[in-house]
């Protein structure tokens, strides 16, 4: 995870093993995960991942498990 200096959202690095298009696509369709892409947010180069930091603490929990188990399966 990036520095926060404040705002809604954080922002995570994600492995480089598929572009940031295909996290997003992937955690959605096959984890029910909602992230956006870095490059939304103008990042120059791959894998970042933005969240929501206004989710229910329960539900971002499971969230970011769900990110790290697609991760580790990645490796």
């Amino acid at each position: 995870m990036l520095d926060v200096e404040g705002g809604w959202y954080a922002t995570i690095q994600a492995p480089r093993i598929r572009s940031e298009e295909e996290w997003a696509l992937e955690l959605l369709r096959k984890h029910g995960v909602l992230v956006q892409p870095g490059f939304f947010y103008d990042f120059e180069s791959e894998a970042f991942l933005v969240v929501s930091l206004l989710t229910q603490p329960a539900i971002f929990e499971e969230g970011i498990r769900r990110m790290v188990g697609v991760a580790d399966e990645g490796d």
